[in-house]
């Protein structure tokens, strides 16, 4: 019992990690990482990935009163598996919506994930967030209903899609949502 004991405590040290680590920074893999704004919290990830399918997806939600009991906010983060082969990010991102096709798949994609009699407030379109290029479209939904942002982009050859809602309303709906989008980067940037 004497050596258990130990053995014991240092593993839990060691699945604990240091207590100095920056839990505000959500880091995937190829070295893209983001900020969790304030009162957020990664709640689980999940990796499918097998090959060049399946996906690596981050679920991240609010916990603030505020959020709890009124705009009950969350956001999904999925990275691809399938890299673009270059660095070239903007133009990557313009080819995923080059086909007027791929642009209508999109934004079905977001009607069906949009909350009952939701309009849209922004179509999909390209839009500077931070230091990177996003296509966004922006959901508005009625009143008690969750309202959605819906944005695609490319970060070092990697695609990444967020994708976040909240029942939160006016102009402040996405303040925390589009904080985050700003603070995506690579290990590289």
């Amino acid at each position: 019992m004497r050596i258990i004991a130990p053995l014991l405590l240092a593993s839990s040290l060691l699945m604990a990690g240091p207590a100095t680590a920056d839990t505000s920074q959500v880091k995937l893999d190829h070295g893209i990482s983001f900020t969790l704004p304030p009162g957020w919290v990664l709640e689980q990830v999940r990796d499918t990935r097998k090959g060049d399918k399946g996906r690596l997806v981050a679920e991240i939600a609010c916990e603030t009163e505020h959020c709890k009991d009124e705009t009950l906010e969350t956001c999904r983060i999925v990275l691809f598996p399938e890299h673009f082969g270059d660095n070239r990010d903007a133009e990557n991102l313009e080819a995923l919506y080059a086909n007027p096709m791929d642009r209508y798949f999109r934004m079905r994609a977001v009607r069906i994930a949009m909350s009952k009699d939701a309009e849209f407030r922004r179509l999909l379109a390209p839009m500077a967030i931070g230091a990177r290029d996003w296509y966004v479209a922006e959901t508005d939904a009625r009143h008690n209903m969750k309202s959605g942002l819906f944005a695609d982009s490319v970060i070092g050859g990697w695609r990444v899609q967020v994708s976040c809602k909240t029942c939160e309303t006016g102009e402040i709906r996405y303040r925390d949502a589009m904080a985050m989008l700003a603070s995506f980067r690579q290990a590289d940037d």
